[in-house]
């Protein structure tokens, strides 16, 4: 989401970028429809919004996988007092500049009108973490930005093969073992918090940095077919085995999606020119920022929602319905994404924003 380098841009992060935006705000298109929606209507489709959202979930690894590529790459140096003015700074000021309104907004929602003690309020709510919940990926990021200097000299010091072998603990204690212990409903199994995976992606892109090659045509081919083949077999999964328990960031399934995902698009070419793909990276950051208040004010105040207008379709069957509701959600993704992409070329016409925030 950050663009983290100046001068020539990858333009693979770039599509990584505006493509994980995108799956972002479906996902919150869908999950928001799903809160405030009359739970005896969903059921029937819950194998279709689950298959869904596992194909979203990758967004934030994404992210996360950029950012590790784009700072713990060992051939760029990172000094605290760069990581703080430049980097955290940014991150601060964003929580600080859309974090407080978002916490007012909820503040004057619950008690229907606004009062001037609402302002350190909100504040507080936001230096705790409890502002809309879209921007608890900020708060991780700053903190992954907080230890990245220290981290890059850790890993000058640390072989490949030491790295691999931390990032092979972390995925079995904060994936592989949380995972079994849902499906097999047991707690018996040791885990390491759910957190670090967090960390995992981030050193995956440290991964994919030192390993920096030009990746062929053939070996893309066969990555490309490997995320076809995951994605089908989770919606597989869902449609004829009825499996329901529904991904997390930290589960395998979306672990190695993103992971498969980031590689086929790692391909180590730099573009010298100015494309389509870098105008809508640079807006990503922004579309994040400001997409939740489309969402709220068409399912909270204009209240429409897919299911709505799903329902007022008078689709007979489960399947047609199914067809429909992939529809509408499509129209409203692109709705709120449309307008968001616009708020954001907006802010980013606004010299201080641009410099210091978005």
């Amino acid at each position: 989401m950050t663009n983290g380098l100046s001068g020539p841009r990858k333009q693979f992060l770039d599509v990584l970028r505006v493509l994980a935006t995108c799956a972002v705000v479906l996902m919150h298109v869908l999950t928001g429809a799903t809160d405030v929606t009359d739970a005896s209507i969903v059921p029937e489709y819950r194998s279709l919004l689950l298959s869904v959202m596992d194909l979203v979930t990758w967004c934030v690894p994404i992210f996360l996988l950029i950012s590790g590529y784009l700072f713990l790459n060992p051939e760029r140096t990172l000094t605290y007092p760069v990581m703080i003015k430049k980097y955290c700074r940014r991150i601060a000021l964003a929580i600080l500049l859309f974090g407080v309104p978002y916490a007012a907004s909820e503040l004057v929602v619950a008690e229907r009108t606004f009062r001037i003690r609402m302002i350190p309020e909100a504040l507080k709510m936001t230096l705790t973490g409890h502002t809309w919940s879209h921007m608890w990926y900020l708060y991780l990021i700053l903190f992954l930005y907080l230890i990245t200097p220290l981290l890059k000299k850790v890993l000058r010091v640390l072989p490949v093969w030491g790295v691999a072998a931390v990032m092979a603990v972390i995925f079995l204690g904060s994936s592989v073992a949380p995972f079994l212990n849902k499906v097999l409903d047991v707690n018996s199994i040791p885990v390491l918090p759910d957190g670090g995976v967090y960390f995992l992606y981030y050193l995956c892109g440290y991964f994919f940095a030192v390993r920096e090659v030009c990746v062929d045509k053939g070996r893309n081919v066969w990555l490309t077919a490997a995320v076809a083949v995951l994605a089908l077999g989770m919606i597989l999964s869902r449609t004829l085995a009825g499996f329901s328990i529904q991904m997390a960031y930290n589960y395998p399934f979306t672990v190695l999606l993103a992971v498969l995902l980031f590689a086929a698009g790692w391909n180590g070419s730099i573009q010298k020119h100015r494309i389509p793909w870098q105008e809508a990276g640079a807006l990503s950051f922004a579309v994040y920022l400001v997409h939740p208040v489309y969402v709220n004010l068409l399912y909270k105040f204009v209240k429409i929602t897919p299911f709505t207008v799903l329902e007022q379709c008078g689709v007979q069957s489960v399947a047609a319905g199914q067809a429909v509701l992939i529809l509408l959600l499509t129209v409203f993704c692109l709705v709120v994404l449309a307008l968001a992409t616009a708020t954001a070329w907006v802010l980013r016409k606004i010299p201080v924003l641009r410099k210091y925030v978005l």
